[in-house]
């Protein structure tokens, strides 16, 4: 998207200089409007004017939870912001996190503040750029980091349990490609030159089975080049936006995996509402960034659909239930939460109840797909195994006349 430097007054009088990324002029107007912020002047950068930083690249979650983490606890420690920059980035391990956080220190102690000096690495998320920039405000950086490392740290947590879960079948299913592979081009053509010597007329599972193998034999380069043209088409389909919304719509109707989806998304929703409600981001804003930390489309129109409705008067908990995603727990406790005046804690503390109920899941996936997984390689090497033991049989049939 391109990229619009420009100057703004905020509430209290103040000039401040910054940039956006934005599809196009008008969407930074509005939301700079929605921050309270009056436009002096705007420019788009052009492609040639970009100060493009070696670190373009976004980082890796646990990376940026890594960098909350280290920042909170050296901040409520006592030490100065300058000095924690500097410590961390004399102890980091990580080459280009620590050329970033190099960075940061030095612009910070030229005097720029923190969310300025991150927004100018362009691999922070904007959600973490802009919390930082609102405990600037009211003097609650220390915090903002904390809840924001705990935030993504679970969320890193989530991401293991879904990718060790997927580790078991994922080894089943090589497994069992690996063995047929082997036995169709290795063993059989061995029992296949035994069959012709016999004069066995070969049963059709048999011949079918010869047929794979001879493929397999002749044409394997074209059967590999075949699925890397597959994988690669489907990676890149899944990058268009067509394939995005597809592939999250399917997310959200497949019955199984459906349930963990939504489970996820209720965890990631309700924590980051939690942290952007607890650090002093207005409702309509914190919805916003929502929009982007649950990661479905599908979820994403609706959130912002929400968002649009609250602007308009509607209550919080009609708006949410409204979308029709989320579990009636969920809905109950944003309306507790608004009845109480404590939506940020409560929020909290309905992620902490679906993290739970997203491991119980991830297990029950798990406990389910092994079984299937099973069954399905015993099918294909019985199959292998009967078509293979058939011609045995007629030839032991004829020998014995």
């Amino acid at each position: 998207m391109p990229l619009y430097n420009f100057v703004a007054i905020n509430s209290a009088g103040k000039t401040i200089k910054d940039s956006y990324e934005a599809k196009s002029r008008e969407d930074v107007v509005e939301k700079l409007k929605r921050e309270n912020l009056y436009l002096v002047e705007i420019n788009e950068v052009r492609a040639h004017e970009m100060k493009v930083p070696v670190s373009i690249r976004g980082l890796k979650t646990i990376d940026i939870a890594l960098f909350c983490r280290q920042t909170s606890t050296l901040l409520l420690a006592g030490i100065p912001l300058a000095d924690c920059l500097e410590i961390i980035s004399q102890q980091m391990t990580n080459k280009r996190l620590k050329l970033i956080i190099t960075e940061i220190s030095s612009d910070v102690q030229k005097g720029l503040p923190l969310s300025d000096a991150m927004r100018k690495q362009r691999v922070f998320p904007e959600i973490l750029v802009n919390m930082v920039a609102a405990g600037e405000i009211s003097g609650t950086v220390d915090m903002v980091m904390l809840r924001m490392a705990n935030s993504y740290e679970k969320d890193c947590a989530i991401q293991r349990r879904v990718k060790g879960a997927m580790v078991y079948p994922l080894v089943l299913a090589i497994v069992a490609v690996v063995a047929v592979v082997y036995i169709t081009t290795s063993v059989l053509p061995k029992f296949v030159e035994m069959f012709e010597s016999g004069g066995v007329e070969l049963p059709a599972l048999t011949k079918l089975l010869i047929s794979v193998s001879e493929f397999l034999i002749a044409y394997w380069y074209l059967l590999l080049g075949g699925i890397i043209g597959i994988v690669v088409g489907f990676t890149y389909f899944l990058r268009t936006d067509f394939g995005k919304n597809l592939f999250d719509m399917l997310k959200l109707r497949i019955p199984l995996v459906s349930k963990l989806t939504i489970k996820i998304i209720s965890v990631r929703f309700s924590r980051m509402m939690g942290s952007l409600l607890a650090s002093g981001v207005p409702l309509i804003q914190a919805f916003e960034y929502l929009a982007i930390v649950v990661d479905n489309e599908i979820v994403k129109e609706k959130v912002l659909k929400a968002r649009d409705e609250i602007g308009k008067g509607a209550e919080l908990t009609d708006a949410i239930n409204r979308m029709g995603v989320f579990e009636p727990m969920l809905v109950n406790m944003v309306r507790i939460g608004e009845e109480s005046g404590k939506l940020d804690a409560i929020m909290d503390n309905t992620a902490e109840i679906y993290d739970d109920e997203v491991a119980t899941v991830i297990q029950s996936l798990t406990t389910l797909v092994e079984p299937i997984m099973i069954v399905f390689m015993a099918g294909v090497i019985g199959f292998i195994v009967i078509s293979m033991v058939m011609p045995m049989f007629d030839m032991t049939s004829t020998l014995s006349y």
